[in-house]
């Protein structure tokens, strides 16, 4: 049973830590410390954390003030800490509640994989007081490098990777973070892809994934919404040049195959609307039919 890293991002989380704090304590696998990087809350989450700390003494390992640049940059800078290289690692969020399978399915899943492979699963999607339930969805095409570039389809919530992923990632860190990465979970994706490495996507849910106003990044209507507004304002695109900015410096930990691609991309993304190429031609891809075929007009509108 490998000892696991928990790492949780913290701003005012005071509604609903306790909760995850408890799921925490219930899980099957049962070899894991807490690392908690609070990005300047207002509330008392840092109260609550340190007296989970006080109850259980074993399990917390660090609570530390976060850059305050954003939740991305917020776990980035706690993965950056030398004490977790080659080490197992769970990201986790401040207010979903955990089932007690989930660490040892990841667990179990990577080790019987064969290879370097990043876990994560579905989610069941919830209200913010744990009723109306449904899953979060099932993706059905490859979890590829083409996808990665224009999609993140791993939950951050669920993200367990071995150590031999995590010192991947912790050598994309400086990278990542002059880049201004928008999203932790689309970074993972993009270096595990581009590394090579194994995706194992669990179709069964490991945790219950609170909607509420205060989430980052939800499957609420208001967060399809904004994500909608995000493409039109130009924020997507923005985003997926911080990514590009990033990849571009780690190319040494890429493979040959994943090299060639961003090159590509990179160079279609600065030719004209009219010059660009379908992008299923560069190998992008998003997971569903309507997603490949917004994907497209926004390839010739030039919004990403």
């Amino acid at each position: 049973m490998p000892a696991l890293n928990i790492l949780m991002a913290t701003c005012n989380g005071s509604r609903f830590i306790g909760a995850q704090l408890d799921s925490l304590l219930d899980q099957t696998h049962a070899d894991w410390r807490l690392w908690v990087s609070d990005d300047g809350s207002q509330d008392d989450t840092c109260t609550q954390v340190r007296a989970f700390g006080v109850a259980h003494q074993d399990r917390l390992r660090a609570l530390r003030q976060g850059p305050q640049q954003g939740s991305a940059a917020n776990f980035l800078s706690l993965l950056a800490d030398p004490a977790l290289a080659g080490t197992w690692v769970a990201f986790c969020d401040q207010d979903d509640i955990w089932m007690a399978h989930k660490l040892a399915r990841a667990v179990a899943q990577i080790t019987a994989a064969g290879q370097p492979s990043i876990y994560a699963s579905r989610t069941v999607l919830t209200d913010e007081g744990l009723g109306t339930r449904r899953l979060s969805p099932r993706h059905a095409k490859p979890f590829e490098f083409g996808n990665a570039l224009v999609q993140n389809v791993l939950a951050g919530n669920t993200i367990v990777m071995p150590p031999a992923v995590t010192d991947v990632m912790r050598g994309s860190l400086d990278a990542a973070c002059r880049a201004r990465v928008p999203f932790h979970d689309w970074w993972m994706y993009l270096m595990a892809t581009g590394a090579g490495m194994g995706v194992i996507y669990d179709d069964t849910p490991g945790a219950f994934y609170r909607q509420h106003a205060g989430n980052l990044m939800g499957d609420a209507a208001w967060r399809r919404l904004d994500r909608l507004r995000a493409v039109a304002d130009g924020r997507y695109a923005q985003w997926m040049a911080r990514n590009m900015a990033a990849l571009c410096e780690v190319q040494g930990l890429l493979t040959p195959a994943s090299v060639a691609q961003l090159s590509q991309v990179t160079s279609w993304r600065h030719a004209s609307r009219w010059a660009r190429d379908r992008p299923q031609t560069l190998g992008l891809y998003r997971q569903t039919r309507a997603g490949n075929a917004a994907l497209a007009l926004l390839a010739r509108s030039q919004l990403i």
